[in-house]
């Protein structure tokens, strides 16, 4: 086990998967408490997980509309 505690922000939920310090690859429940973001913490490794909404990109054109329907 590692000595230091490692924060991560992920955005899947409501469930994180990440390569633990054994070398298995272990999931996490996120939970959201209190009205704050969606969180959790590997019980091996004591990393730390925080959801975060992804935010839109400023460089992809969105089209206003009925959507895609033109190819």
């Amino acid at each position: 086990m590692s000595d230091k505690i490692a924060v991560r922000t992920v955005y899947d939920f409501p469930v994180a998967g990440h390569l633990c310090d054994d070398g298995t690859v272990r999931y996490v429940k996120l939970v959201r408490r209190s009205g704050q973001q969606p969180e959790g913490t590997c019980p091996l490794c004591k990393t730390s997980f925080l959801c975060r909404k992804p935010k839109a990109s400023k460089s992809a054109r969105h089209v206003d509309g009925e959507g895609i329907v033109h190819f």
